[in-house]
């Protein structure tokens, strides 16, 4: 079987609710998740940021998932690690430290984040990713003492906005630790964009192919410039396209559909599979 079929299918654990541990864990295993990712301050009762969490919480949820055979391919932990106030970003910077430790302790395949919103038009761009480029080093550092990995996800309205700027920070940054989460419908902002997303993809795959952690799986149509979430297949995005780039790659990553609803949840999850096999 080559590596890319392996590739387990799963969503973002709090479209489905918040709930205790083993509640969480029984619904998505009963809905056929087998990956998850997973914001503890958004899934689990109790939880409201990471300072929340204790021992008592980790070990609930890691045997409550280890039970049900749901794997947590990425924790959740999106601070805002490209603010231009230096205080408020470290601050943010410290809480994504907690977050790895709580990724070690999960045994979570990566610890993912945003970066910071950013104007499209913006002319200063440098700076802020300056700012950003701190903030990673200073995570990495510590993932590199838990042996965590870190992936950041690149948004076209953020400071991390492209795949070239994604190739730079990974470069920069040169660690093992550190990798990217690709979420197609993130790198588009407007109708053009979607006539010209087969060549957004391509340029990513390129440049970062090789150190994509994770696929967020989502669709969408814009209507009055705005995205309207559609189930699998049914919007513009050109899904077949990404998952063709993914199995040349052929490499096991988290298949994530975000955005998901409930009661149409296993003919989104069927048909993620179905893209996955090609």
């Amino acid at each position: 079987m080559k590596e890319f079929q392996k590739s387990k299918v799963g969503i973002r654990a709090h479209d489905f609710g918040c709930m205790e541990p083993v509640e969480l864990a029984t619904v998505l295993a009963n809905a056929g998740v087998e990956t998850v990712q997973l914001a503890l301050h958004k899934a689990i009762s109790g939880v409201e940021s990471v300072y929340d969490v204790n021992d008592t919480i980790l070990a609930q949820v890691k045997s409550a998932f280890e039970e049900k055979n749901v794997e947590i391919g990425v924790l959740g932990c999106y601070m805002e690690i490209g603010l231009s106030d230096k205080q408020a970003r470290l601050e943010e910077v410290e809480k994504f430290k907690v977050g790895i430790s709580h990724a070690a302790e999960l045994s979570a395949g990566v610890i993912g984040t945003e970066t910071s919103g950013f104007p499209v038009d913006g002319e200063d761009r440098e700076p802020a990713y300056q700012n950003l480029k701190d903030s990673v080093l200073r995570m990495v550092e510590h993932a590199e003492k838990h042996g965590v990995i870190i992936a950041i996800e690149p948004v076209a309205f953020h400071v991390l906005n492209s795949a070239k700027l994604a190739r730079r920070l990974l470069d920069e940054v040169a660690s093992k630790r550190l990798k990217i989460i690709f979420d197609p419908v993130n790198l588009i902002l407007t109708q053009e964009d979607i006539e010209i997303q087969e060549s957004i993809y391509n340029e990513l795959f390129e440049l970062i192919g090789n150190d994509i952690a994770a696929l967020h799986v989502k669709d969408v149509v814009l209507s009055g410039g705005e995205k309207v979430w559609q189930n699998i297949g049914k919007g513009d995005v050109n899904l077949s396209s990404v998952f063709s780039l993914l199995r040349k790659n052929d490499v096991a990553i988290p298949l994530l559909r975000e955005e998901i609803n409930p009661s149409s949840a296993q003919s989104d999850i069927s048909e993620i599979r179905r893209l996955r096999k090609g």
